[in-house]
């Protein structure tokens, strides 16, 4: 018995040298694969004084309901609107900037409130609508009130007068629109609906308007004093769409304030299983290379039985 007899064939030990730098680039990079499955961890919140914060400055931006101020200044109802000296309009939002208040550092108690009027009116007089002095009361479930003395009246002659009370005209939505930090606050164009209670307030005897109607967001700015605000973050807005997006497409959802870091892609074990493949295809080129040049070596008896001998030969 020769030694061919034990001699493994080259494909068998080809494959067996692949397989296993295979197995070795396979354990590289299985580290770098369950690491960027796990979710990142949210940074740590930062503890804060449980201190009330007390009101600096603030100011409140609101345009109460567009098509309300549409139709006040439209030829139908031929009105108008006036401020107090106390605040100011800005087409297209109403501006109070005269507060005070105090709030707790996570924002889940407290009001900030603002002096300063708005009169509307319309039909010659005969409608009037007098807001002032509004108030935002933060509530522990991630919502604010919008708080509004409101005097109405619809009479068949001009000259009734609009008596007010307070009223909480809407609820406010905070999710995803708080940025506070330190001691700056600002609430960005939060969505206000109206509660049944401001619904009314604003219909007085003729109106339509329903509890749950949206009206024109909110903005509020304020810096504070005495504490910490706990840090929130206002969700980043979404890029309204083109029209031309590929049908079926979806947008990308912003991270809401709270969720996990984004994870952070393992660069150093990818590029180390980069290396281990490029080792593997370097290996089994060199493999079958040799072989190639081992057989195009034998002589010509061994490749082509019965092929006449080579005269240079020998």
């Amino acid at each position: 018995m020769n030694a061919s007899t034990f001699r493994r064939p080259r494909s068998v030990r080809l494959g067996a040298i692949i397989a296993g730098a295979v197995t070795i680039g396979g354990l590289v990079l299985a580290p770098s694969a369950a690491f960027a499955q796990q979710p990142a961890q949210a940074a740590p919140v930062r503890a804060v004084d449980a201190a009330a914060c007390s009101v600096d400055a603030a100011t409140l931006t609101w345009g109460v309901k567009e098509s309300f101020r549409s139709y006040i200044s439209g030829s139908i109802a031929n009105g108008e609107w006036t401020v107090s000296d106390d605040m100011r309009y800005e087409t297209p939002s109403f501006i109070w900037d005269r507060a005070s208040g105090d709030v707790a550092p996570g924002l889940d108690s407290g009001s900030i409130a603002f002096t300063g009027a708005v009169h509307f009116t319309g039909h010659d007089g005969a409608m009037q609508l007098d807001i002032s002095d509004p108030a935002i009361e933060f509530g522990d479930d991630g919502t604010a009130a919008l708080v509004l003395t409101v005097g109405s009246t619809d009479t068949a002659d001009s000259g009734g007068k609009a008596v007010g009370a307070p009223v909480r005209v809407a609820k406010i939505e905070l999710d995803g629109a708080v940025d506070a930090d330190g001691t700056s606050l600002r609430i960005a164009e939060a969505t206000a609906r109206l509660t049944s209670e401001g619904a009314a307030a604003f219909n007085g005897e003729y109106g339509s308007y329903v509890a749950g109607e949206e009206l024109d967001p909110i903005t509020l700015e304020a810096t504070v004093a005495g504490c910490a605000l706990g840090a929130q973050e206002a969700a980043p807005r979404q890029p309204e769409s083109g029209g031309t997006a590929t049908e079926g497409a979806q947008a990308e959802v912003p991270a809401a304030p709270g969720q996990a870091a984004e994870t952070r892609i393992p660069w150093v074990p990818i590029g180390i299983g980069a290396v281990a493949l490029l080792v593997i295809g370097v290996t089994a080129g060199m493999l079958l290379s040799g072989r190639g040049k081992r057989t195009a070596e034998r002589p010509a008896s061994e490749t082509a039985p019965g092929a006449p001998e080579d005269p240079a030969a020998g």
